[in-house]
């Protein structure tokens, strides 16, 4: 199955999907990227405005990968407590709105 992965750009953190698969053909990666959710912050939100809606709003492209409810809800997690499923840090910077 896939992990949480980071790419940070232009001052922004963005997170993606990704699978292992091997060794690819014409590429030394070993990975790819199958989803993107996007800037840190709001993927964090639209996941769990997922989590919420999940029967009516998860997208159809990640369930037809195979993922579930309990791979969303790891994902929140993850970007939550900045450590993955196997205890490996995953520095995310989610900064939160001041409330007045």
């Amino acid at each position: 199955m896939g992990y949480l992965s980071q790419i940070k750009s232009g001052g922004k953190q963005y997170i993606y999907l990704t699978e292992y698969c091997g060794s690819q053909t014409y590429s030394t990666k070993k990975e790819q990227r199958v989803f993107g959710f996007g800037e840190a912050r709001k993927a964090l939100l639209q996941m769990k405005r997922w989590r919420r809606r999940y029967e009516k709003e998860f997208p159809n492209e990640l369930i037809e990968l195979g993922y579930t409810f309990e791979d969303l809800s790891q994902w929140i997690k993850t970007l939550e407590t900045g450590i993955t499923p196997k205890g490996r840090s995953f520095d995310v910077n989610i900064k939160k709105r001041a409330v007045n």
